[in-house]
């Protein structure tokens, strides 16, 4: 009766070790997953961030020009 309750409790704590071995390494895959989506999204950060630069040098061109053009309006209305 004692060898049994005792091949009983191995058998469980077997059961358990085996189970929060997968569990353990189900979690690292998700956390790798999210290192990598975290790595892509700052990259993706730092693009947007390039092209918000590129697009605001392009408005101030813009509003250069549009303030020369109209002082030219200006001075063929006078």
């Amino acid at each position: 009766m004692r060898i049994r309750l005792v091949m009983i409790t191995v058998l469980v704590a077997m059961v358990c070790l085996a189970w929060q071995h997968g569990k353990s390494k189900a979690l690292k895959q998700l956390l790798d997953n999210c290192e990598q989506q975290d790595a892509t999204h700052i990259d993706n950060i730092f693009d947007l961030q390039q092209l918000n630069a590129n697009l605001l040098d392009e408005v101030l061109t813009l509003e250069m020009d549009n303030t020369v053009l109209m002082d030219s309006i200006n001075e063929l209305n006078k």
